[in-house]
């Protein structure tokens, strides 16, 4: 690649998106650092670390820009069948090179690289592929009917359902709940007829107010009957989330979180500050240190960060102009939007314990690479604006 074709490259990227990238990256690693200095961690810099991974990350969100969307169209299969690969191979792996952690066997356990977690590459490489299958489809059924409706539906439970079993059993049902949200937020914006629209709401609603009738009405059968199906690790979230009170030992670090933000106050304690001892504080419980340092007008700013990025996510999907740049927009929208909220809910108690990171603030390299590979789609979407010769506004307009 030339100068001027480099020069050209570089001035078709979203310098908003990356500024917003380069605040968070600036975050993490100095929450990072602040929240190892209790953790009781010895000599361990994990803020050196995650500094390397976002030198890492950015190195693999410029690859990744420099792809069109007819290249990630044809990596769509490849790369879920070795993403999928991955998974069965972790199932089967020993725990020399696969530990199991907090009883979950979740990642893969590498020399040099570290640990890698399989099933977060996967929701990127299945977002591209259900993108695939529905920009496909519409193609070729332009006209929606329940049969066609089902075709499709059909068609992407197939490859949604046995990876997502697989990840169950990890078990990482947080993951699995981010695969399906992904997943029928791009069906419900392919178009398909309302009443089918209607099954993925009504059943997931009628599902939780059941179980609100039985928390007030009924307690005995859901830590009677439901709970004790859940795995020990499991109950113990389940149990410490709806009754943290009377449960210390499993709500401890639900209440260590909820003291780390409320000791913040309005403006927080300042950077680096932060005494209070939080388990994971420095992985999945990073926002507490924000809270904790930065108070209410801190912790709402990072907030603010995160809807802007979301934003900007759904305004490329509205914009672009092919329905393949669309779904694969909504896909990884909504799902980050869900990880975010399900991570800072638990963080202030409103949503149980889950191993589900902060995107781009929690310590890691795998969450990290995920992300950075996702925005490295949206950025190579937002590049591609203007350059069709022939704009599809047919069905752009339908997916929209």
């Amino acid at each position: 690649m030339n100068s001027k074709t480099q020069s050209n490259f570089l001035n078709r990227l979203d310098g908003f998106i990356l500024l917003i990238l380069l605040a968070f990256c600036i975050f993490s690693i100095v929450f990072v650092y602040s929240s190892q200095k209790i953790g009781g961690f010895g000599s361990q810099n994990f803020a050196l670390k995650q500094g390397i991974n976002y030198i890492i990350g950015f190195v693999i969100l410029f690859l990744i820009a420099k792809l069109d969307l007819d290249q990630l169209e044809r990596l769509a299969w490849p790369l879920y069948i070795i993403s999928f690969i991955s998974i069965i191979v972790l199932k089967y792996s020993p725990t020399s090179i696969a530990p199991i952690i907090l009883g979950a066997k979740r990642w893969f356990s590498i020399p040099v690289l570290g640990s890698i977690q399989p099933s977060e590459y996967f929701k990127i490489a299945l977002i591209i592929l259900v993108a695939k299958f529905i920009t496909k489809h519409n193609s070729i059924h332009t006209v929606k009917t329940m049969k066609t409706d089902l075709m499709l539906i059909g068609k992407v439970m197939l490859v949604t359902l046995p990876p997502s079993v697989i990840v169950y059993i990890q078990p990482d049902t947080g993951m699995v709940f981010l695969y399906f949200v992904a997943v029928v937020s791009m069906l419900y914006l392919s178009g398909i007829q309302k009443r089918m629209v209607a099954i993925f709401v009504i059943i997931p609603l009628v599902i939780i107010g059941v179980l609100v009738y039985l928390y007030y009405y009924q307690p005995d059968v859901i830590y009677k009957q439901l709970i004790p199906m859940l795995s020990p690790h499991q109950q113990q979230r389940i149990i410490g989330w709806l009754n943290p009170d009377g449960n210390s030992n499993e709500a401890y670090q639900t209440q260590r979180s909820l003291l780390a933000v409320g000791s913040g106050g309005t403006l927080g304690k300042g950077i680096l500050k932060g005494n209070v001892y939080v388990p994971e504080k420095y992985t999945d419980f990073i926002f507490s240190t924000v809270a904790e340092e930065t108070g209410f007008f801190g912790a709402s700013f990072v907030i603010i960060l995160f809807f802007m990025l979301i934003y900007r996510i759904i305004g490329t999907g509205h914009e672009s102009e092919t329905g393949f740049g669309a779904y694969i927009c909504t896909g990884i929208a909504f799902s980050m939007a869900v990880q975010i909220f399900q991570n800072i809910g638990m963080v202030v108690g409103l949503m149980p314990v889950k191993g589900i990171s902060l995107p781009f603030l929690t310590y890691g390299g795998s969450s990290l690479f995920s992300n950075m590979i996702s925005m490295g789609i949206i950025l190579s979407i937002r590049k591609t604006f203007g350059l069709y010769m022939f704009k599809n506004k047919k069905v752009h307009q339908e997916v929209i």
